[in-house]
């Protein structure tokens, strides 16, 4: 598979002289580790896979759930997510239906919950599933968390009182959620860019403490012929974050960095790549400014001069994202997928690989039009879009090819 062009400089440039005509056994080591207030940092300075990928997901679905039944319970529009449970069970969030689904490792639907409303267990924005245990947790965007039972019944729900983001299930049962939050900012300030609270609960609702901050998403605010606007920057910057067991990863995605954080939300490791080429060209920038434009108008209409000017003006970035998404596999593996423009979609997702003490791996490309969502050990979920702009929820084989140092 094609490798993104800016992974393979970086592998051409680093590479040789890391493993260039040595023994095996006296191959200088890929990762550097230190401590720093406290702090351990890894760095790792190549990927053990080289410029090949010993991963590889397969593009034959082992589960299509639109093809595993018929009826309308086989049927998405704006899939939010699609998790996978200890049993192998899949959970979908389903935002066209307002529903959560449940369905067997098989693909056989077992029932869903949910639906429009503010009753309980409704939805009026549903955003987000996590399963936790044998239950799972469903957010609603407005900040309100549903608590359902194994079999989707609803147990409990309970409102955070502020707009959320997203949630991470931890292995003592409790959650973290992401809350935005608001910062002023300077005069003049062209991007601006809240943070996002890092707040603990308990099942029951109550809140344990905060975590502190991790980075939210860019956005540029103007005034243009007196009319407030305002709408992302290119290649847009947004903080991310993941949770496994009982640890928390967050990163801004302006390096190519995350940091571990306990569930008392001290920083306690940093995983870096040093020097991960970022750069934008100046085509890419214009690539980028020129795709902003492509947006379906109703028949007739023109495109706004008010929201041209807007796009023409937006600040040039010199570098790009360092990942749009942050997941945690099962054996502690952190994966990172590698940013991609509004102009670069027609590209596959590619993620990079970091294992769970760091090495960096190498990278895995998801075959075309397919987005990954959750990462098992042996599978991978999200959803396939085919040709006619159809969601197809899927789980994917995950093979892994053992490697050793």
């Amino acid at each position: 598979m094609p490798r993104p062009a800016w992974v393979l400089k970086f592998v051409a440039v680093l590479l040789p002289g890391l493993v260039s005509c040595v023994a095996p056994d006296s191959r200088p080591s890929l990762v550097v580790h230190r401590d720093s207030a406290g702090v351990r940092i890894v760095e790792a300075l190549g990927p053990l896979w080289g410029d090949s990928s010993l991963w590889s997901i397969d593009p034959e679905p082992r589960v299509d759930l639109v093809r595993s039944g018929s009826g309308s319970a086989h049927e998405f529009f704006r899939v939010r997510d699609v998790r996978q449970r200890p049993d192998g069970s899949v959970v979908v969030a389903d935002r066209g239906s307002q529903e959560v689904r449940l369905y067997s490792p098989e693909g056989r639907f077992l029932g869903s919950a949910g639906g429009v409303g503010d009753g309980p267990g409704e939805f009026r924005n549903l955003w987000k599933v996590e399963p936790s245990a044998d239950d799972v947790l469903a957010l609603d965007q407005r900040g309100r968390i549903t608590v359902f039972a194994p079999d989707l019944g609803p147990t409990h729900t309970f409102d955070l009182s502020a707009r959320a983001f997203d949630l991470h299930g931890l292995g003592d049962g409790t959650v973290v959620v992401e809350v935005f939050s608001f910062a002023e900012t300077p005069p003049g300030t062209q991007v601006i860019r809240s943070p996002r609270a890092l707040l603990r609960y308990d099942r029951a609702g109550a809140r344990i403490d905060s975590l502190g901050e991790t980075a939210g998403g860019e956005e540029v605010a103007r005034v243009i012929d007196d009319r407030p606007i305002s709408g992302p920057p290119l290649f847009r910057r947004e903080g991310h974050v993941a949770a496994n067991d009982d640890v928390i990863l967050e990163g801004s995605a302006d390096l190519m960095e995350v940091r571990e954080r306990s569930v008392t939300g001290d920083v306690v490791r940093i995983l870096r790549i040093p020097d991960y080429p970022l750069s934008l060209t100046d085509e890419e920038v214009a690539a980028e400014r020129e795709a902003q434009f492509d947006i379906e108008l109703p028949p007739g209409a023109t495109f706004p001069p008010f929201l041209r000017q807007f796009i023409e003006e937006l600040p040039a970035p010199a570098a790009r994202p360092a990942y749009a998404d942050i997941l945690v596999d099962p054996a502690g593996a952190v994966w990172l997928e590698l940013y991609r423009g509004r102009s670069e979609q027609d590209r596959p997702q590619a993620w990079l690989v970091l294992d769970a003490d760091g090495t960096w791996l190498g990278t895995v490309e998801a075959p075309n039009d397919f987005a990954v969502m959750d990462v098992a050990m042996d599978a991978v979920l999200g959803v396939w879009t085919d040709e006619l702009g159809v969601e197809h929820p899927r789980v994917l084989t995950l093979a892994r090819t053992p490697t050793g140092m």
